[in-house]
């Protein structure tokens, strides 16, 4: 297929040339997240158990050939941001491809079999206005703990929209200082968090709060497919998303950072051009880290010529990016078999 030409790993089949590190953590996380939600959540959230009981270990099987696949491919391509974009769309249209099937075919296809919009803002939105249903929030802050800021590159269903729209243009143009954009994202949080508590306090209609977390979801989309496009990165994410606010704040705490090596680094602004979260200006490329916003997509690291851009997790550079991109691609493996509202 076209979208996959570029899945190749140095043109030698992957078999050949084995990352262990990528393998066997890309082996190991899908069933370790998948057969647990099988036995513990009834009824099952595997869908092939679903629509023909038994085979569960099927769909487990399928996934994690997939994830191993996928994690050797991410562990030694040269092109990250293409690799990545195309497995992050691949599971945005998952989603909102079984999003749609539980609609208009078989709320099978839907986790619960209630109907929620996919909208990130009702992650921290919806259980303050309904004063329950806390399975959302949990799900995130348990990925973030697992991944860090890179469930908003790499895992979010919205995000890789986004991201496409805003590789429109080949070098992004700032509207926002680092400061402005910082205050507008948390006002933006505390806006949703407001709101919904006023709704819940004052017994707000269902109807009308689903109509008003509708417009804000559209209002958004519009930022997507008009300011990103124009600007060349991603205001949606980086400004307007509540959920990338709580992700980059708690992101701090998360053990991993983009560094950047000043005895060799040429100062050269291509990883600035690259990166679409604003999380690499001249100023962080001189401070030799990635700013506030940065959510450790890597696309930086395979477009630095001169190789100064490291991950550094735990303090060390060794295998960071290996180990880091492996338990990434675990979990997207696992929550392609979880990615349903």
């Amino acid at each position: 297929m076209k979208l996959f030409k570029n899945f190749e790993i140095n043109n030698t089949p992957f078999y050949k040339n084995l990352n262990r590190t990528a393998f066997f953590i890309t082996l190991l996380l899908p069933p370790f997240i998948l057969i647990p939600v099988h036995f513990f959540v009834k009824p099952s959230m595997l869908l092939a158990e679903r629509f023909f009981p038994g085979t569960w270990w099927l769909e487990i099987a399928v996934l994690t050939l997939y994830s191993v696949w996928l994690g050797q491919i991410m562990a030694k391509t040269g092109n990250i941001g293409n690799v990545r974009i195309k497995y992050w769309l691949f599971f945005s249209i998952i989603f909102f491809g079984q999003f749609i099937l539980g609609l208009t075919v078989n709320e099978q296809f839907l986790m619960t079999g209630k109907l929620h919009l996919p909208i990130p803002a009702l992650i921290v939105g919806a259980p303050i206005y309904r004063g329950e249903g806390l399975f959302m929030p949990i799900l995130l802050l348990s990925t973030l703990a697992i991944v860090g800021p890179g469930w908003c590159s790499h895992l979010c269903y919205i995000g890789a929209w986004d991201n496409l729209a805003a590789r429109n243009k080949k070098r992004p143009k700032k509207t926002f200082s680092r400061k402005q954009t910082l205050v507008i994202r948390y006002l933006m949080l505390a806006l949703v968090v407001v709101a919904a508590a006023l709704m819940n306090y004052f017994g707000v209609s269902i109807t009308a709060a689903f109509v008003i977390a509708l417009a804000f979801g559209l209002f958004g989309v519009f930022l997507m497919l008009y300011s990103s496009r124009k600007l060349g990165y991603m205001l949606h994410c980086t400004t307007y998303c509540p959920i990338g606010s709580v992700t980059t704040l708690l992101g701090k705490m998360y053990p991993a950072r983009i560094k950047i090596d000043q005895n060799t680094c040429t100062a050269c602004n291509i990883c600035s051009t690259e990166c679409r979260y604003d999380a690499l200006t001249p100023i962080d490329i001189k401070n030799g880290k990635a700013g506030w916003n940065c959510t450790l997509c890597g696309d930086c690291l395979s477009s630095c010529h001169a190789s100064s851009i490291r991950l550094s997790f735990f303090g060390s550079n060794k295998n960071a990016w290996i180990v880091y991109i492996s338990i990434i691609i675990g979990l997207h493996a696992g929550f392609l078999a979880l990615a349903r509202l």
